[in-house]
């Protein structure tokens, strides 16, 4: 019962401050291009890379 007075206390408190809003539209925003970012860090792809996808 305690933990749920504080995850709610929690919450009230996101909510209050404007915290929750933010979170829900950075995030959204920051995976949009996440995969374009990303790109140059990856390894080229090779040989055998699609029939390991197709086993998935």
């Amino acid at each position: 019962m305690r933990r749920v007075a504080l995850l709610l206390a929690s919450l009230i408190g996101l909510t209050a401050c404007g915290g929750m809003n933010r979170a829900v539209t950075v995030l959204p925003n920051t995976l949009d291009n996440l995969a374009a970012d990303t790109a140059p860090l990856r390894t080229p792809r090779q040989p055998g890379d699609d029939a390991l996808a197709a086993r998935r």
